[in-house]
């Protein structure tokens, strides 16, 4: 099966990405979807608009500062009750994004639905860029040899 990942995409550790997305609270996987939405945008005609990565990245952090403003003063439920609306833009732009890489990747690979490089939909709902390395780590191995 040919794909379309050499040239675009690296290896990379599967392990260390899922250790900085829990070390970073989720912060290394906006990295990660940033890191290969500029891949993608770089080598490839399907790109994905500058204007939509940075609206999700400042909707991203300023719900996540939020929510650490949250957190440091529980004491106000009012706060976060505040917030929900926020979180849920944010969320919704977040799942989009995920969804557009995932597209995209998919397309790279030449991957169809129940072939081996194909990005699941539910899996990758589960394990974002960790899975979506994984299978870019499959790829680039399959094409070495």
């Amino acid at each position: 099966m040919k794909n379309g990942f050499t040239g675009v995409f690296a290896i990379a550790s599967v392990l260390k990405i899922l250790v900085l997305c829990v070390l970073t609270l989720g912060s290394y996987l906006m990295y990660k979807l940033y890191q290969f939405s500029g891949q993608i945008n770089q080598h490839t005609e399907l790109k994905i608009s500058k204007t939509f990565i940075f609206i999700t990245l400042f909707l991203y952090m300023l719900s996540l500062g939020s929510l650490l403003h949250a957190l440091a003063n529980w004491q106000e439920p009012d706060i976060l009750n505040v917030m929900i609306g926020f979180h849920v833009i944010s969320s919704i732009f977040d799942v989009t994004w995920i969804i557009m890489v995932r597209k995209r990747i998919n397309l790279i690979a030449g991957a169809n639905k129940g072939d081996k490089l194909w990005l699941n939909p539910f899996i990758t709902s589960i394990f974002h860029v960790i899975y979506m390395q994984h299978k870019i780590n499959q790829g680039l191995a399959k094409s070495a040899i």
